[in-house]
Parts: structure tokens; C-alpha cells; sequence
């Protein structure tokens, strides 16, 4: 029996292959990882911010644009020579926004500590912005500059507290500056006070190491071999249509059927598993190689259930867009959606990529593989009672309108 399978199986898989609409599916994991890879290596930047600090004897100004320009992520910062030069940045689209930092700094922080705002450059601001519209990534961008200025700020406030307090009243202003200077220098802390780790991981991850270009592509590699998948089991629904598997016997006839949804399916994933080798997010092989394995059963499961609830060969191909695009959006693909927990745990993605750093999903995962797999193959044998019992009634209603005439 073993042998007659895997007969079967390689005439699907050379049936399957010889399909050029099949092979350019299988091209798109090898295109889209090549892409993001060639994208995370440039200049690829959701948000792009000029930064402009007048020339002053005081070096604050030129240390935040140093630190807002060393930072490394989804925002660029990039340093302009004058302001004129920077607005015109910002109006010819190469800029998206752009921060102006006045002369002396310092001493404005001081006067902002004090509450006085009256020498504040910008239209009674201490920093100008300049922006042609105000969207939330620009509104993300400016609390990642006051990440950068509120350490200043934070020590020339408490410099004013310990002044005005009556414990420093009998003391020169500049000791007091000096012991407050002394505090912060003390306790300053350059690394991170927050560390990332998953839930049943206790080892911290390196977020600094992690790319938003590429994070998402393990996710979308999941809708891929979904849509292998998808594409088997239209590929099937053409093949019982035109009689393809008419020569195997009625007994043997779902494991045939599911052999042709796992040719697809087992090429995809191994498409997707060499993607993520070359794609930088590969973790450990035998791990990649169980989970992925674990993806392809279960979309095998999943595709095959479709096949007998939608026998319809142009309805199944009108399911697939809303298959993926509920996929891709309910499944952490790109963000993790909180709701319609009935409709996530049907879908195979779902628990794929939770399973990557959770062992409780892993054992969801292996039952979720069994269920589906086992649904497929009851499903047509209750098809199968059911045709008989209908034929049985029908059978006897002709008796009985016989009998009667």
C-alpha cells in the first residue's frame, strides 16, 4: 500500500509540475524573499526627518542631533547646514518633516524648568517643527525626539526643584548644579531598562538585531503555502471534473485526493523553507523543518475540507482571495488582531506562527493538524451514508407509488 502511494504521489507531483500557472506561484517565495532582503539592505525608511541646530557655544543642541541621527530604525534622521536649506527639503517631499533646535538650549530648558516661556524662539516653542501635514507617524516620530531631549530637560528640572527648595537655600546655585550634574552622571544608564522575551522563552532578544522589513515574512510565507494549498485544491476540483481519478477504486479514493492537495502543498513548503533559510529570519533547522512540516499537513487538512464543502470549481476559486486576505489578516502575518478567536483557530497560519516561540501552541498545533486531516477523511464516507440513505428513500418512494398503482 505504501508503494501504491507513493506511486501516486510522484505521478501527481509530475502532473502538478508540468502546470505553468503552479510553477510561477512556486517562483513568488524565492522573488519576495530576494526583494525584502534587497529592501532591508537599503534605504528603506517608513519616515525621513531632517534635523537643523544653530551653530552656539552650547553643545547640547548638536548632542541631540548626533543621538537623533545615530538612531537606527524605521525613522532616519538626517542633519541640514540652515533652516532654509532643511524647509526646502521638507517642501520638495526628500524630507517628511524636519525639527529646528535653537541656540542655547540649555539656558531655554532652564527658563522652561522655571516656567518661563517668554524668550522661546518658535511662536512661544521651545522646538519648530516643520511638516506640511500632522499624521501618527509624525506624531510617533516627535515622542521619539522627546526621548532623545527629555533627559536634558528632566535634569534642568530637577536642578529648579532642588533651588527653590528650602534645603538649598543657604547653597551657591552653581554647587547645586554641579551635585545634581554629579546625581545624573551617576545614575545615567546608557543600555535599554527594557528586555524582550517571549513568554515561554527566558532568554532576552536583541530587538536592536530585529528588521521591520523582514519580520513579517515568515507570515507572509504561511499565506504562501496556503495559497499552494488553495491552488491544489482547484487543480483537483478541474482533475474530478474531467474524470482524472475515475481509475481509482471508491475505498482508496480521498488518500488519492489527498495526495494531490499535499503535492502542492509539500512544494510550497519547501519553497517557504528555503526562503526562510536565505531570508536571515531561520532560527534552528530542526525546528523550522518539524513546524513547517506541521504547516504543510495542515494546510493539506484545510484545503481538503474546502474541496468537499465547495465542489463548485468557480466558487472555490472565488473563496481564495477572502481565504488569504482573512488569513493575512486575522493570523499575526503583520500585527496580532484581538477578536474573532472562533474564526483564528480555524485557520492553520494562526497557529503556525504562534507555534514559533510557544510550546502550548505547539501541542495545538499537532492537534489541530490531526483533526483536520482526520475531518477530511470522514467527511466522505458521511457524504457516502447519506447519498445511501437518500437513494434507499427514494427507492422505496418508487415502491410505493408502485405498489399503489
Amino acid at each position: 500500500m505504501a508503494k501504491k502511494l507513493m506511486i501516486w504521489y510522484l505521478l501527481l507531483s509530475k502532473r502538478l509540475f508540468r502546470k505553468p500557472s503552479f510553477l510561477a506561484v512556486l517562483m513568488l517565495a524565492p522573488l519576495l524573499t530576494a526583494g525584502t532582503a534587497l529592501l532591508a539592505k537599503e534605504d528603506a525608511h517608513i519616515l525621513r526627518i531632517g534635523v537643523y541646530a544653530e551653530t552656539s557655544e552650547d553643545e547640547l543642541g548638536a548632542h541631540i542631533v548626533d543621538e537623533l541621527t545615530a538612531l537606527d530604525g524605521v525613522i532616519r534622521y538626517q542633519e541640514y547646514n540652515s533652516e532654509n536649506e532643511l524647509r526646502k527639503a521638507v517642501a520638495a517631499s526628500q524630507m517628511d518633516a524636519g525639527y529646528l533646535i535653537p541656540a542655547d538650549l540649555t539656558e531655554l530648558l532652564r527658563e522652561y524648568a522655571s516656567g518661563d516661556r517668554s524668550s522661546f524662539p518658535y511662536d512661544g516653542h521651545l522646538i519648530g517643527v516643520v511638516a506640511p501635514v500632522d499624521n501618527i507617524q509624525l506624531q510617533l516620530a516627535r515622542e521619539q525626539f522627546y526621548s532623545v531631549l527629555y533627559p536634558s530637560l528632566s535634569q534642568k528640572i530637577s536642578e529648579q526643584f532642588a533651588l527653590e527648595h528650602s534645603v538649598a537655600a543657604d547653597q551657591e546655585e552653581d554647587d547645586v548644579r554641579k551635585e545634581i550634574d554629579r546625581l545624573y552622571e551617576q545614575m545615567h544608564v546608557d543600555e535599554s531598562i527594557f528586555q524582550f522575551a517571549y513568554i515561554d522563552s527566558d532568554t532576552p532578544i536583541d530587538m536592536s538585531r530585529v528588521n521591520y522589513l523582514t519580520s513579517p515574512l515568515r507570515g507572509v510565507l504561511s499565506l504562501f503555502v496556503l495559497l499552494t494549498g488553495m491552488a491544489s485544491g482547484l487543480y483537483l476540483l478541474r482533475g474530478r471534473k474531467d474524470g482524472m481519478l475515475g481509475w481509482v477504486r471508491y475505498g482508496y479514493r480521498s488518500a488519492c485526493e489527498w495526495i494531490c492537495i499535499l503535492t502542492g502543498t509539500a512544494a510550497g513548503g519547501a519553497a517557504a523553507y528555503a526562503a526562510l533559510f536565505f531570508s536571515g529570519t531561520f532560527t534552528v533547522w530542526g525546528e523550522e523543518l518539524l513546524l513547517m512540516t506541521m504547516l504543510v499537513l495542515a494546510v493539506t487538512g484545510f484545503c481538503g475540507i474546502l474541496t468537499h464543502a465547495v465542489r463548485s470549481l468557480t466558487v472555490f476559486a472565488a473563496c481564495i482571495p477572502p481565504v488569504i486576505l482573512t488569513s493575512a489578516v486575522l493570523t499575526p502575518v503583520f500585527t496580532s488582531f484581538h477578536g474573532l478567536t472562533a474564526v483564528k483557530c480555524i485557520l492553520p497560519g494562526f497557529y503556525y506562527l504562534n507555534s514559533m516561540n510557544s510550546a502550548t501552541y505547539r501541542w495545538m498545533f499537532l492537534l489541530y493538524v490531526l483533526a483536520v486531516n482526520s475531518l477530511y477523511f470522514i467527511l466522505p464516507s458521511c457524504g457516502k451514508r447519506r447519498a445511501l440513505r437518500s437513494e434507499s428513500r427514494s427507492a422505496g418512494r418508487r415502491r410505493d407509488k408502485e405498489s399503489d398503482g
